[in-house]
């Protein structure tokens, strides 16, 4: 991104349209509405961060804060971005490993049990849910996901359509031409972790 702003700035060449979830297109949705797929042993977060309003007096943008402590008013909305059938977020800037997936990667993580609080999301970080190997595994343990020989015949289809996917964001200027190889060699690295 920082080329693209350059690029702006120096020659006026815009940067590429922005990707974001939506409200009006159904990508951005309350909590109640987010639609993750029951993976088998995946917890999903039933809460998400809230704000709330707080009203500290009349002048408290001149500094006087004449209530205090505050009142406490109603909540804002919170919005979460919506998924598809993989779990992967259906809007934003898809890397080749969304576009071409092998897993699903949520923006968000739960504490493991033997921690304790296992329903409570774990700060910044997020997670890596592999697909089945195949359509025997995943019909065994109940996944809804496809496995990964149901969406890719080999190797080589995998690596083209992930190669098809890193060259779309080098044309759409959001991954630099000097950062193709070492994607490609991650599309390499990723299918053989997944097929360990």
């Amino acid at each position: 991104m920082i080329a693209n702003m350059d690029a702006w700035v120096r020659d006026g060449i815009a940067p590429p349209p922005s990707s974001y979830p939506r409200i009006a297109n159904g990508t951005l949705v309350p909590l109640e509405r987010y639609a993750f797929p029951a993976i088998p042993g995946v917890n999903q977060p039933h809460e998400a961060n809230q704000a709330v309003r707080i009203d500290f007096g009349p002048n408290w943008r001149n500094g006087f804060l004449t209530l205090q402590p505050p009142k406490v008013g109603a909540a804002f909305p919170v919005l979460v971005p919506q998924v598809n059938e993989d779990g992967n977020e259906r809007d934003g800037v898809w890397m080749p490993e969304v576009t071409v997936p092998l897993a699903t990667y949520a923006g968000w993580n739960l504490r493991d049990p033997a921690i304790g609080a296992p329903e409570q999301r774990v700060s910044f970080e997020g997670s890596y849910v592999a697909f089945p190997k195949t359509a025997a595994e995943r019909q065994r343990s109940g996944d809804p996901r496809k496995s990964i020989s149901e969406r890719y015949a080999s190797r080589e289809e995998y690596l083209s359509l992930y190669q098809s996917a890193v060259d779309a964001l080098v044309a759409q200027r959001w991954i630099l031409k000097e950062d193709r190889d070492a994607l490609l060699d991650r599309g390499k690295a990723e299918w053989e972790e997944a097929l360990k």
